[in-house]
């Protein structure tokens, strides 16, 4: 674990931090609620990390289990893997962790709904360059960052910071902004970016700030259960420090889930 500061105190992300989430403000025992209620998913309260450990190596055990299956009767018919999906409340944080793909604004959208809450959508691409934070407020989108290269065409008259800043040396980063509950000028994006010139990671400065304006925080890769799978000496103590209940879903590997009512512009 990271001891500079205690992550009961952090609120942002860091250049390493996780690249995808969502963030529902809401209690953990709420976000149970919605899984089970709405999208139909056995969840396991109250979980401990050797548990989670424990329905990991299970899943990878049924892959193996089904290849060799397959190997000697090819046209058997195997149930889906049930992955177990971690979700969890750090101490002291008003926000619930969730680690699915920041590009599923339709499961964002239903916990803002359903819980009548902000869910914040995170999504940083390592194969193109995209960033994307957006906030969901009950039944609206009230906030959107996009940044990077491949962002596509921006729709005309919709943004309402629309600009490019050079800060690496090479290209223009273009960056788009609109918020419905808030005032942000270029200058406070480009303040943002150049505090975190170090990082060189100019996305992240802006999300940096959107995250600790909504006191939120998007952690590194050892402060959540990911880190501790295969590292079977870890103190799993370091884990209980910190967190004050985590849950777990399990999701079969063939469940979609598909919403398109889900709003697409700040309004």
């Amino acid at each position: 674990m990271t001891k500079s500061i205690p992550i009961d105190q952090k609120l942002g992300c860091d250049k390493h931090g996780v690249d995808n989430a969502i963030l529902i403000k809401a209690s953990v025992a709420e976000v149970s609620w919605v899984i089970q209620e709405y999208f139909g998913l056995e969840v396991r309260s109250c979980c401990q990390l050797a548990e989670y450990i424990a329905s990991w190596k299970a899943s990878w055990e049924e892959i193996e289990r089904q290849r060799q299956v397959r190997k000697s009767r090819p046209e058997k018919s195997c149930p889906p893997i049930v992955w177990a999906t971690p979700f969890w409340q750090y101490l002291n944080h008003q926000w619930v962790f969730l680690p699915l793909s920041g590009t599923q604004d339709a499961i964002a959208f239903a916990f803002a709904s359903l819980l009548n809450t902000d869910v914040i959508t995170f999504h940083d691409s390592d194969n193109v360059s995209l960033t994307e934070f957006k906030v969901f407020r009950s039944d609206r989108l009230i906030e959107h960052y996009l940044y990077g290269d491949e962002s596509g065409k921006p729709i005309d008259h919709y943004w309402d910071i629309s600009t490019s800043f050079e800060y690496f040396g090479d290209r223009p980063d273009p960056h788009y902004f609109k918020s419905a509950v808030r005032q942000v000028t270029e200058s406070e994006i480009r303040e943002a970016l150049a505090a975190r010139k170090q990082d060189n990671r100019g996305d992240r400065g802006f999300v940096d700030a959107c995250l600790k304006y909504y006191g939120a925080y998007i952690p590194l890769l050892e402060e959540t259960p990911y880190h501790y799978y295969g590292n079977w000496n870890t103190n799993y103590q370091d884990w209980d420090a910190i967190v004050e209940r985590m849950d777990m879903m399990l999701v079969p590997s063939n469940w979609k889930y598909a919403d398109r009512i889900v709003p697409n512009q700040v309004r």
